[in-house]
C-alpha cells in the first residue's frame, strides 16, 4: 500500500496509462521526471493471449515494450524485436490504407 492505494497487477489493456519514472540525465543520481505512456497495442496470438504491449508517449514521442502487466522489459533486444514487428505491421497497415 502506498499514499492508502492498493496497487495489484492487473492487466494492462489498450488506452491505459503506464507511468515511468526516466532520468532527466546520465548520471545515477540524475533527477527524475514522470512519463506517461499509453498502451498502443496489445501483441500476441489474439488480445486475449496478448504477451507485451507496445506503449507510447506523445509528449516524448517514443515507444516502450512492457509485458501484460505494465512492467518494462529488460530484456532489451526482445522488446526491439517486439517494437519493430509492431511498427512493421502499423506501416503495412497504413500502405493499405492508400487512395
Amino acid at each position: 500500500m502506498q499514499n492508502g492505494t492498493q496497487h495489484t497487477a492487473t492487466r494492462v489493456e489498450l488506452e491505459d496509462t503506464i507511468i515511468v519514472a526516466a532520468r532527466t540525465g546520465e548520471q545515477a543520481d540524475a533527477p527524475t521526471r514522470e512519463l506517461e505512456f499509453e498502451v498502443v497495442a496489445l501483441i500476441g496470438e489474439d488480445e486475449a493471449e496478448a504477451k507485451y504491449a507496445v506503449c507510447y508517449c506523445e509528449s516524448d514521442d517514443e515507444f516502450v515494450v512492457a509485458d501484460i502487466y505494465g512492467r518494462l522489459l529488460d530484456d532489451e533486444a526482445l522488446a526491439q524485436e517486439v517494437l519493430n514487428g509492431f511498427l512493421e505491421h502499423a506501416d503495412d497497415a497504413q500502405a493499405g490504407d492508400g487512395p
